[in-house]
């Protein structure tokens, strides 16, 4: 099948952010009055959407999760939605190839996605971008995968994603998941994974989604 779209997750597969998030998720740990987290342990609960991310996280601390937190978190992140982030080497070349339409569909809130894709110099690249907040569900569920397949026109994508949520949404909506190994998670069970940008440029040619 050749897609018409593809569709792209943000954390851990165009860019590196999870430095950043451990940052802003520490911050409102302090700002609560709780002890922050090793980065690394912050890492390891990433991916889920930031209402999970910061329950978790207050959790590990010692705390008990109100809404406060994660409106701190939210807040903290569109303040800095870009400190020490950056896109994985070769991506941006990577996104000027695509010659189908481009989305992205992430569990990071759109507000601060939109906000991080602009400070990163790729937002042009995509037409929508469903964020996990845009719908009453996030990945796995295949609802942001058909909206933004909707939105976007198509009838046929492929996505691209580090994680099981990714591989998850995309096996639910029926369309095929190339799983990047370079992110945060483990797309396990994709239909193809690689592990750097010219394998993955390769990946989307025999799909049919390059110049």
């Amino acid at each position: 099948m050749t897609p018409h779209a593809v569709l792209w997750d943000l954390d851990g597969t165009l860019a590196d952010t999870a430095t950043d998030i451990a940052l802003t998720v520490n911050e409102m740990l302090v700002g609560a009055g709780l002890p922050p987290l090793p980065l690394t342990d912050v890492h390891t609960i990433i991916g889920s959407g930031a209402g999970h991310l910061v329950d978790r996280a207050v959790r590990a601390a010692g705390g008990v999760p109100e809404a406060r937190h994660l409106h701190a978190f939210l807040e903290g992140y569109r303040a800095q939605p870009r400190r020490v982030a950056e896109l994985y080497p070769g991506v941006a070349d990577l996104l000027a190839e695509v010659r189908t339409p481009q989305a992205v569909v992430t569990n990071k809130p759109a507000g601060v996605s939109r906000a991080l894709l602009g400070a990163l110099g790729v937002a042009g690249h995509f037409r929508v971008l469903v964020g996990g907040d845009t719908l009453p569900v996030r990945k796995p569920d295949a609802a942001p995968v058909h909206t933004a397949m909707r939105e976007l026109g198509c009838t046929a994508a492929v996505m691209v994603g580090d994680g099981p949520h990714d591989v998850g949404a995309a096996r639910a909506a029926g369309i095929p998941c190339i799983g990047v190994l370079w992110g945060i998670g483990v797309p396990a069970g994709a239909d193809r994974t690689v592990r750097d940008v010219p394998a993955l440029r390769e990946a989307l040619a025999t799909w049919g989604a390059l110049r």
